[in-house]
């Protein structure tokens, strides 16, 4: 049976297993902000129109120089891109034909964008999914023979948050390896972990950042890479792929930073409210840092027959049949808000207690 490999396409996937589709779902499996986007968004939009017809600065300014600005880092070191999904296509090509080293389990995107680049793929499977921990030993040795690794933090499927000291460290111990840092879920955190900074001092090493997930973008397609070295993926761009409308709602979007932080709050409350109902029915769970986390079953439980039940009752979870590492013995539950979680809080003891 073949999955659909991301989330938020319900329907979709209940074509794949087979079940017909429930007229109400609740849909766990993407990680936007439940709130949407700011605010002020609707209160510029009439302003945006004026934008439809003329074609956008091929920098994408003004986003281009309130990132730098925001971020503290030099212009030159930034590149706009259609969405993360774009700077990792660019990435990719930039790493044509090398030998890569991924963490898994992380996000699919960056095996199959590898891959369509003729990449040789490396993995290192967490020894510890909870806490997503490696062997050092085994990675100190596979960074000897990459090209370059990617690092999701906080991690996707996990949510983990990874301590930007460790990362550093393995930068500075690697210079002939560049490593990859996706930050496109760190803004769910207070951002002390992230590497941006490290950008202004090391060659070796890209960040790239995504507008989709907490701004509730996911329609508009905003990211951009930062690093020393990002104007080399210039080359890889077509002109003009972003669009005046996505620049404009990225400097709107940088200057909403109290929007952030409730949202962020907000979901932390909730999250660890999840987590101990989920614990105290024998599940295990990851250590998660973001706007979504990983919960297994106690091991009485199938995995499937759980998943298909949910299904059944309209709750569409995260499966991680595609995630290397998980084989689907894991699920991944957004954070959403009060009134979805007490939907899904009582299919899911309901089940684990009565089966």
């Amino acid at each position: 049976m073949l999955l659909p490999s991301h989330g938020a396409n319900a329907s979709a996937l209940y074509k794949a297993v087979g079940i017909t589709m429930p007229q109400e779902v609740i849909d766990v499996s993407e990680n936007v902000n439940v709130d949407g986007f700011p605010e002020k968004i609707k209160e510029y939009w009439p302003s945006l129109l004026t934008k439809l017809a003329t074609y956008p600065n091929e920098q994408a300014e003004p986003f281009y120089t309130d990132i730098a600005d925001f971020h503290e880092v030099q212009k030159s070191h930034v590149v706009v891109t259609n969405g993360a999904a774009e700077g990792l296509v660019t990435l990719a090509q930039f790493f044509r034909g090398k030998d890569i080293a991924l963490l898994e389990p992380s996000f699919s995107e960056y095996k199959r964008t590898l891959q369509q680049q003729n990449c040789t793929i490396h993995s290192i499977i967490s020894d510890d999914i909870s806490h997503y921990r490696f062997n050092e030993q085994a990675l100190n040795e596979l960074l000897l023979r990459v090209s370059a690794i990617y690092i999701c933090n906080p991690n996707n499927p996990t949510g983990v948050l990874l301590k930007k000291e460790w990362i550093e460290d393995l930068i500075q111990k690697y210079p002939h390896c560049y490593f990859v840092i996706d930050e496109a879920f760190i803004d769910w955190t207070d951002e002390a972990e992230s590497v941006v900074a490290l950008t202004n001092t090391y060659t070796n090493l890209f960040v790239l950042r995504s507008m989709t997930k907490m701004f509730g973008l996911a329609g508009v397609r905003l990211g951009y890479v930062i690093g020393k070295q990002a104007d080399k993926l210039r080359c890889f761009l077509p002109h003009w792929n972003v669009s005046n409308i996505a620049i404009e709602l990225g400097s709107i979007c940088l200057q909403e930073q109290q929007f952030v932080k409730k949202s962020r709050e907000k979901s932390g409350r909730l999250r660890e409210e999840m987590s101990v109902v989920l614990k105290n029915l024998g599940c295990t769970i990851s250590d998660s840092s973001a706007n979504f986390f990983l919960f297994k079953l106690p091991n009485r439980l199938n995995p499937d027959a759980f998943f298909s039940h949910l299904l059944n009752r309209g709750i569409v979870l995260r499966h991680t049949k595609n995630y290397v590492g998980l084989d689907g013995e894991w699920f991944r539950i957004a954070v959403k808000s009060e009134e979805i979680w007490a939907k899904c809080k009582e299919e899911i003891i309901n089940y684990v207690e009565n089966h």
